[in-house]
């Protein structure tokens, strides 16, 4: 069946910010999360997307923190999954 959705775990709509940080020598980038599930994100960055690390940490609400893997790119969007560990 074309068009199928594959993932594991139903992402939520929701429109929230937050910060990508891609190393300590680096200034966060502000993002919106489009939608988000236990598993991974949909974002849009103030961030040319052919510059987006494979890996980076997502800065949610001030605090809490999610490791990123980047699974796809077009152009508007990055999808990523959530990682425990680099």
């Amino acid at each position: 069946m074309l068009g199928r959705d594959k993932r594991k775990a139903k992402r939520r709509p929701m429109r929230r910010t937050a910060k990508v940080l891609f190393g300590p020598n680096e200034p966060p980038v502000l993002c919106v999360i489009w939608d988000m599930s236990e598993s991974g994100a949909r974002l849009a960055a103030a961030r040319p997307l052919l510059h987006f690390p494979p890996r980076f940490t997502l800065l949610l609400e001030g605090k809490v923190q999610r490791k990123c893997e980047v699974v796809w790119t077009d152009a508007r969007y990055v999808g990523v999954r959530f990682v425990n560990d680099f």
